[in-house]
């Protein structure tokens, strides 16, 4: 796409018209399509960014919650065999607060 001119709205004008056209599927007049030998962008992913794309659709596909997780503590606290280590407890926020440097 060539922009021509001074006036800054005006290219200001043109890319949002050809960012409308590229959303909608608007297909560009032969006379104004892109000409023969040009190639189009594209895009390669390293390695990495392709593993870390694997890691979150794998984390999506996890259920928020786990409901396995969630009956067998429900369980625990109505049969009273479900006990709080409490010295465990402080001991991770304190660890936790430590790595984060607010302490």
């Amino acid at each position: 796409m060539e922009i021509t001119g001074n006036n800054p709205f005006a290219r200001l004008d043109a890319y949002v018209k050809n960012i409308g056209k590229e959303k909608t599927g608007v297909q560009d007049s032969p006379d104004t399509a892109p000409k023969e030998g040009l190639s189009e962008d594209t895009v390669a992913l390293s390695p990495e960014a392709k593993q870390v794309q694997e890691a979150k659709r794998l984390l999506d596909s996890l259920p928020d919650i786990r409901e396995d997780k969630v009956a067998e503590i429900r369980g625990r606290i109505e049969n009273g065999t479900y006990n709080i280590d409490s010295e465990k407890i402080a001991f991770g926020i304190i660890k936790e607060s430590i790595l984060n440097g607010y302490l």
